[in-house]
């Protein structure tokens, strides 16, 4: 799990995508140097961030990239988003990452890890594995329809 090079918590769906690219290329390069001579099809990264909405509200968000290593493109696809409480916004906006802010308001300790910020807020109708899963299926929407999405050799 490399770092994503970009702040500890992301406040813009530009940084928080970054931040998913800069994930998944980490991961290609440790697969590469610890396995180099086993190939890979696939690099998947992850990010979750916040952004501010029209209505002034701050929103939890994810991005998914899956870079396809043969074709060198990669795949977008964002989570769902849902506003934070008054409480956790306020947190997060002073500068506090947001898992430390929901074990700070549900009185928790390691939020942002099992169900996450999703899981507590849906009472686990959702939790963080089936809030993900949607973005990485749909990240992976332009190699399952190549002949759509990716340039071929006659283009």
């Amino acid at each position: 799990h490399g770092g994503s090079g970009v702040s500890a918590q992301p406040m813009t769906d530009a940084e928080s995508r970054k931040g998913a690219k800069n994930r998944a290329s980490k991961a290609l390069e440790a697969h590469l140097k610890q396995q180099p001579n086993r190939a890979v099809e696939f690099a998947v990264g992850l990010e979750g961030g916040v952004n501010e909405s029209d209505d002034g509200k701050l929103e939890c968000h994810a991005w998914m990239c899956v870079h396809h290593v043969n074709s060198n493109t990669d795949g977008f696809a964002r989570s769902g988003s849902f506003a934070l409480p008054l409480e956790v916004t306020k947190l997060v906006r002073g500068g506090m990452e947001l898992g430390a802010a929901d074990d700070k308001v549900f009185q928790r300790t390691k939020s942002g890890q099992g169900s996450g910020t999703v899981g507590l807020l849906t009472h686990n109708v959702i939790d963080r594995c089936e809030y993900y899963k949607h973005a990485l299926v749909l990240a992976l929407v332009p190699f399952v329809n190549p002949k759509l999405y990716l340039k071929t050799t006659e283009e």
